[in-house]
């Protein structure tokens, strides 16, 4: 077996950040269904396969009270993180070049794990790489400790097997045939392959290829392995390490879900077995993608220890959301009752931010008990319209610096998608020519001044780095000739340059400034 243990490193992964691996989020996540989170204060985090490791780089810069260990095979991977990692000079962060196995068999020097997470690996590795990684949470994962990750699911996947099988064949072992691979499946659709007329879910993926993000694509489909797991299959799995299901790292797939008719609900709540009744929504909603917390030592949280982790779960708006009395959540629209879900949406509004234990006792919400309260804020998290964060917002410091470096090397052409952001404890999403505008921006001791003052100096830093990255500048559906440029983006900072400074307020994204 190559070093590559079959994953296919042909093309450079995706430069993106999973909130969901954040240990602020996992915490606040097990809060909120009622499972004891670790202990606050000084921590331990492991990250297995890191990718262009962003997420890593994110979390270590916005918890410095925690110590990061973040894995990867790829040594292109790891030259590349901790170039950032040193230019930042987070040393909360040991980036390492091995395998799963090595890492298992104890070939590393590593502590014990308060956190251990994985975005996109167990789906897309051999079963002999997931006993090693069963065996690596084993070894290291503490008592009490939490693990996140996340597979492609079952039943929905059922669909798309067929369709990975057709572009890995077509393909072979080389990621940059993807497109003549996705032509290909293109072709089949065209001429009514009956496959894809039974196979909706199939042909829409089909569909979706020529507007995807195409290095996304082949490490997606262009890997030896790609499995979809029952969640039963997984948590029996995971039960080797001593683990167990704890709920969903994702508000709009925690239980009970909203979006169930009184007839699914009734079904449900006849299977006495937790685990069963976990697997069946997925047959409801046709999941195709889980992002799982399993804990190694459930302990519940009765309503006197919730109300004393409530405490440290602060909540606030998200100021560009509307009231809407019905909300898309997976696959169905929710219609909500204005008299319940309208005055905790108020409520968030009219403070800067609130914890769930102010809402537990807050006359607005006064006759709800404390399990109601927290179903509808899980379903304003859920439709995004509050966000959320365990415990205190930590010192910016090392955050600020992460940033200085992401945005130097965005207008020197790399990509990046987020930003760090110490409120939301992790990062938050930004789009590049967002960050181009935002780098000279955020230079300025008075931002909103400087659309003004400096206007001349900004647009021409924007449109050196729209140069230095290649980026197209479009207006609707045309692209910007280059001569035209400087007075598109003075336009730009005109009329949007407000909207991005109250984003970058709104999300913290600002460094600090010098007295």
């Amino acid at each position: 077996m190559s070093w590559a243990a079959g994953y296919n490193n042909s093309v450079e992964y995706t430069t993106g950040y999973y909130q969901e691996q954040s240990p602020t989020w996992l915490k606040a996540a097990l809060v909120m269904q009622r499972v004891a989170p670790p202990a606050e204060g000084k921590f331990t985090y492991c990250e297995l396969g890191f990718g262009q490791g962003l997420t890593s780089l994110i979390l270590a810069a916005t918890h410095p009270q925690g110590d990061f260990y973040a894995c990867d095979f790829n040594p292109l991977h790891v030259i590349a993180a901790s170039s950032i990692r040193d230019d930042a000079q987070l040393p909360n962060l040991t980036l390492l070049e091995n395998s799963f196995g090595e890492l298992a068999d104890g070939r590393v020097d590593l502590p014990m794990f308060d956190f251990v997470t994985l975005h996109g690996i167990v789906s897309w590795v051999s079963n002999e790489t997931r006993a090693q990684i069963v065996r690596f949470l084993a070894r290291y994962l503490k008592p009490g400790g939490v693990v996140q990750i996340s597979y492609n699911a079952m039943a929905a996947c059922a669909q798309v097997q067929p369709l990975q099988r057709l572009l890995k064949l077509h393909a072979g072992n080389r990621g940059e045939h993807f497109a003549g691979a996705a032509a290909f499946a293109r072709q089949l659709l065209d001429t009514n392959a009956l496959h894809f007329q039974r196979n909706p879910d199939a042909a829409a993926r089909v569909k979706s290829f020529g507007t995807a993000d195409q290095r996304y694509l082949v490490h997606e489909y262009m890997n030896e392995q790609w499995t979809p797991f029952h969640f039963t299959d997984m948590a029996n799995e995971l039960a080797d390490a001593k683990l167990v299901y704890a709920g969903s790292a994702r508000y709009v797939q925690m239980s009970p879900v909203t979006w169930l008719t009184n007839e699914q609900s009734e079904v449900i709540n006849s299977i006495k077995d937790p685990m069963f009744a976990e697997e069946v929504r997925d047959y409801f909603c046709n999941r195709s993608f889980r992002s799982d917390v399993f804990v190694r030592g459930r302990a519940p949280l009765n309503d006197v220890r919730l109300r004393e982790h409530a405490k440290r779960v602060h909540l606030w708006a998200n100021p560009t959301a509307q009231y809407q009395p019905a909300v898309t959540l997976e696959h169905a629209s929710v219609n909500r009752s204005e008299d319940a879900h309208r005055p905790l949406f108020d409520l968030l509004r009219s403070k800067p931010e609130t914890t769930l234990d102010e809402l537990f006792d807050a006359p607005e919400l006064a006759g709800l008990g404390i399990e109601s309260i927290m179903q509808l804020v899980r379903f304003s998290l859920a439709a995004r319209e509050t966000s959320i964060r365990y415990g205190d917002v930590a010192p910016r410091a090392a955050a600020d610096r992460l940033n200085t470096v992401l945005l130097d090397r965005a207008e020197r052409g790399e990509k990046w998608d987020a930003l760090a952001s110490p409120k939301f404890a992790g990062g938050v999403p930004v789009d590049l020519l967002d960050q181009l505008l935002i780098a000279p921006l955020r230079m300025k001791r008075d931002p909103k001044a400087a659309l003004t003052s400096d206007i001349d100096e900004l647009v021409a830093r924007a449109e050196r780095s729209l140069t230095n990255t290649g980026l197209h500048l479009n207006v609707g559906s045309r692209v910007t000739p280059r001569e035209e440029r400087p007075a598109a983006i003075r336009n730009i900072l005109g009329t949007s340059g407000p909207a991005l400074i109250a984003l970058c307020d709104q999300n913290d994204l600002w460094p600090a400034k010098d007295a």
